[in-house]
Order: C-alpha cells, then structure tokens, then sequence
C-alpha cells in the first residue's frame, strides 16, 4: 500500500517526530498549526482507496436490504460470496500490511478464552434485549433460521452464513483493510473511532447502532493493542454463533428430547 504526505515534522513543543498531516501532536497534543498537511481525497491514495472500498461495501449492503431482488439466500450466498472476495482481494493488494495481522503464534491462551466468553455473554444480553425491544414496541419476533429453514442442512448453513463468515471477512475488512488505509493518514486512536463508526454504518440498522458501535469500538482496539486481528475474528464469531444457537434453541431446534 502506498502511503501519500508521509514526510514528518517535528513538535515545536516537545520535540516529537509527527507524521505531516497531523493536527496535533501524538504525545503532548500541542496543535501543530497550519503546517500540517491538508489531506484529501485528491491528494491522498489511501484515502482514495477507503473511499472505494466502503462505497462499494455500503452499495452492496444498501441494495440487498432496499430492493425486492434478494428475497431469498439462494441470492444472499452470492452477495456473501462477492463481499468476500472483495475484501479478499483489497487485502491481497495490501498484503505487506495485512499479512502480519493473519500470525497465530503470539496469541494468549487466557486472553482468548476471556474474549470468547466476554462474546458469549454480550450476545445473551443483546439478544434478549433485542426480543424484547421488538415484542414490546413492534409486536414481533425475528427468527434467523426462518430464512435457512428450506435448505439442506440448515443449521451448518447458518453458522457458516452468520457466524463464520462474516467474523473472518468483516474484521479483515474493518479491522484489516480499512483500518491500514485509515492509519496512514490518522492518529491511530482516531482509527479505531472511524473504523468502528464504519463498521456500524454498514449494518444499516439504527437499533443495531446501540451495541455495534460499542462492538466496533472494541475489536478496533484489540487489533491496535495486540497487532492481529484473530481476537477480533474470535470475538466476533462466538458474538454471532451465540446469537445463532439462541435462536436455534427458541426454534425448538436444539435440546429438544
């Protein structure tokens, strides 16, 4: 990936080296003046790049859910498909960046299984609090597995539409690809705020936003502290997988003699 405006300065207050396009200094937050770098979407590939990326993501998002013509997963698989290869294949054009972000060896053992349980019971409590939201005030209750139901092996075709693939595609997107873009031409703790305001945006759901900014907020900040993604990745697969099972077991499909 190339980073455009990345001569540095120097901090007239503390000294600091700072990228040339920031605003304020990283480390004592002195405001650098008028000689930082104006960044745009003409003078910056990166920027460019983000936009690109997230248009076409939020297009397809917006067309799925505002036109008749997806009625069904026989045409969802497709759009899953596409959304991933998309992701697949802006991360291989950035994979000096990226690729770093795919190694296992430095995963913690008690860090993940804290991850897996703090999803299992985020899921819970956003799960009944979603029921009963839309019991109370519209008088409804969604159900994933309606949509899987007429299909061959509908419970692996859930998990694998609900849990595995957005958790791997959705954070090498979010916390992958936009957020390399994002960071060469943001202060990082800005990045992981954008990239989580990103990534709930594309969900297309203002209820949602309630915990899918928290949400984003947090596996931003996992991929800045540890440098992976796959806490992320772990994070957001049991979230889902969690959501699955509970409507799986109030479908009567699972732990029923």
């Amino acid at each position: 990936m190339n980073h455009d405006n990345q001569s540095l300065e120097t901090c007239s207050e503390c000294g600091t080296t700072v990228a040339a396009h920031h605003r304020y200094c990283k480390n004592c937050g002195a405001y650098l003046g008028e000689q930082a770098v104006s960044i745009n979407i003409f003078n910056n590939q990166a920027l460019r790049q983000l936009f690109f990326f997230y248009f076409i993501y939020l297009f397809i998002c917006l067309m799925v859910k505002h036109t008749p013509w997806f009625g069904s997963y026989d045409q969802l698989f497709w759009i899953e498909l596409l959304l991933a290869i998309i992701s697949g294949v802006f991360a291989w054009q950035n994979r000096r960046h990226v690729l770093p972000l795919l190694r296992f060896h430095q995963l913690k053992g008690r860090l993940l299984a804290g991850i897996l349980l703090t999803a299992f019971f985020s899921s819970v409590l956003v799960s009944l609090s979603i029921r009963q939201v839309n019991i109370t005030f519209f008088n409804s209750e969604v159900s994933y597995y309606k949509a899987f139901k007429l299909y061959h092996f509908p419970v692996v075709l859930m998990i694998y539409s609900i849990a595995v693939l957005p958790a791997f595609f959705e954070e090498l997107a979010f916390r992958g690809v936009m957020y390399n873009f994002c960071a060469s031409f943001l202060d990082e703790r800005l990045v992981v705020a954008v990239t989580a305001f990103l990534f709930a945006i594309m969900h297309l759901s203002l209820i949602s936003l309630v915990w899918l900014l928290p949400f984003g907020f947090f596996l931003g900040y996992m991929r800045q502290r540890y440098r992976t993604i796959w806490y992320g990745v772990a994070f957001h697969f049991m979230f889902n997988l969690t959501a699955v099972l509970i409507d799986l077991y109030r479908q009567g499909i699972l732990f029923t003699s």
